[in-house]
C-alpha cells in the first residue's frame, strides 16, 4: 500500500507498466468537471470510475481485496478513512466473486488512516482495504482500476 499526495504521484510511475498513464490522468484530469460514471482513459488496462458513495462507521467496514487489479483511490469531496490489512493474515473470507474481482472478509483491519482531497491510496492485490469510512453521509471519489501483471480486465 502507498499513500501520498497527487503532486508526488510521479514517484511511483515506474512500479508498474501502466502507472505512468495512471499518474498522468491523476495529475491532469479536472475531476470536479467530470461526470459520475466510468471515464474513458485511453488505456485498456486502466478503468476509472467517479461517483458518490455512502459512508459508514469503522465498525461496519469489512476489508475487501482484489486479485486481478490494483486500486488507486482518490477522495474528491472530503476526508475518507480507510482500514488496511495484509491479505495473507486475514481469515473468514466470504468467497471470491470472480466477475467483480473482489472478496470481502469478516474481520477487522490492522491499520487505519485518513485521506483528504489532493491525496491518494494505492492498493496492490495483497492489500486488503476497507474504504468509505467517515462521518459525512456520502463522499465523491475517483477509483482507478489497473490491471495487475498477468491479468486482463
Amino acid at each position: 500500500m502507498i499513500t501520498d499526495t497527487i503532486a508526488n504521484a510521479g514517484r511511483y510511475a515506474l512500479l508498474h507498466p501502466d502507472f505512468a498513464d495512471a499518474v498522468r490522468l491523476l495529475q491532469t484530469l479536472d475531476f470536479a468537471a467530470l461526470p459520475d460514471g466510468r471515464i474513458e482513459t485511453g488505456n485498456p488496462n486502466i478503468r476509472l470510475f467517479i461517483g458518490r458513495e455512502p459512508m459508514r462507521a469503522r465498525e461496519a467496514a469489512k476489508p475487501e481485496a482484489h486479485l486481478k487489479h490494483i486500486d488507486i483511490q482518490v477522495p474528491l469531496s472530503g476526508a475518507e478513512a480507510y482500514g488496511w490489512a495484509d491479505r495473507s493474515r486475514l481469515e473468514n473470507g466470504l468467497g471470491y466473486d470472480e466477475k467483480r474481482d473482489i472478496e470481502f472478509f469478516d474481520c477487522g483491519c490492522e491499520t487505519w488512516f485518513e485521506l483528504h482531497p489532493g491525496e491518494f491510496a494505492l492498493f496492490f492485490p495483497d492489500d486488503a482495504h476497507a474504504p468509505l469510512v467517515g462521518s459525512a453521509a456520502t463522499i465523491r471519489k475517483a477509483v482507478f482500476k489497473i490491471r495487475a501483471a498477468g491479468h486482463r480486465l
